[in-house]
């Protein structure tokens, strides 16, 4: 009878383990996603600083308009990435003339961004019901205290291992930010379309590489901010502030680690 108690008492915390854990990764993709999109759709006055910053517009450049016309082009083209908008037919005053904004190769390069933002949100939509179905599993189970608390601790495990990951890539970028970018292209797009041509592309000169810098800086801030918030809370649930509960849960007569 003690024996198979104890058996119990092991699958019960591969059970905790395991489900937190999975609902610890589900949420470092929340976010992960929600701090790239809080980047790029919380506040366009950056791209406006931005471009002010790398003289975007400058009338010796092909980005000839003015800056509320820049901006404007930016909102319809943000609208585009995250599924707003059907198309990337944007026409703008450059040159005191009505044109189109992208050519051809710039819309092919922007539906593939498009395609993988849209498919990061629905990583997203997964990564909650994973979370939810964790919490809800193991609440059940276990009752929700003893479940977050499970849960918070796994996080924390799963937040430190992703940070250490992106020390590696950090310090690779630090080193050549444009190889880490390229990779990156590579990686994550099958053709070459992102390869444009800073003669003709009034969208790379819109983006110059230290925008992207910029940004990746600004994802990265809101990033490590959200998981701080993430690693409090578990500190404080660890050490009961939040729940009433010991860092050791009895269950019949002894005690296991959360």
């Amino acid at each position: 009878m003690e024996e198979s108690q104890k058996r119990q008492e092991k699958i019960n915390l591969w059970i905790r383990r395991i489900t937190g854990i999975i609902t610890g990764v589900a949420l470092v993709l929340i976010l992960a996603v929600s701090s790239v999109e809080i980047a790029a759709y919380s506040d366009f006055g950056f791209y406006e600083r931005e471009y002010a910053k790398y003289n975007v517009n400058s009338p010796e450049g092909i980005v000839n308009m003015e800056m509320d016309e820049l901006v404007r082009v930016t909102e319809e083209m943000m609208a585009y990435l995250r599924g707003d908008r059907d198309d990337m037919v944007i026409y703008a005053l450059i040159d005191g003339k009505e044109k189109e904004m992208f050519n051809d190769i710039e819309k092919y390069h922007m539906a593939d961004v498009r395609a993988l933002f849209i498919k990061g949100l629905n990583i997203r939509r997964i990564s909650i019901a994973i979370v939810v179905l964790g919490v809800s599993l193991l609440s059940i189970i276990y009752g929700f205290k003893r479940s977050i608390k499970s849960i918070f601790i796994n996080i924390k495990r799963v937040i430190l291992a992703v940070w250490a990951a992106a020390i590696v890539i950090v310090a690779a970028a630090l080193v050549d930010f444009t190889a880490v970018f390229y990779m990156f292209h590579y990686i994550f797009f099958d053709n070459l379309a992102w390869q444009l041509d800073g003669e003709i592309s009034r969208l790379i000169n819109m983006l110059p590489e230290g925008f992207f810098v910029d940004i990746a800086i600004r994802i990265g801030v809101i990033y490590i901010l959200s998981n701080l918030i993430i690693l409090a809370l578990a500190f404080f649930i660890k050490r009961g502030k939040l729940f009433s509960l010991s860092q050791k849960n009895i269950i019949g007569g002894t005690y296991e680690q959360g």
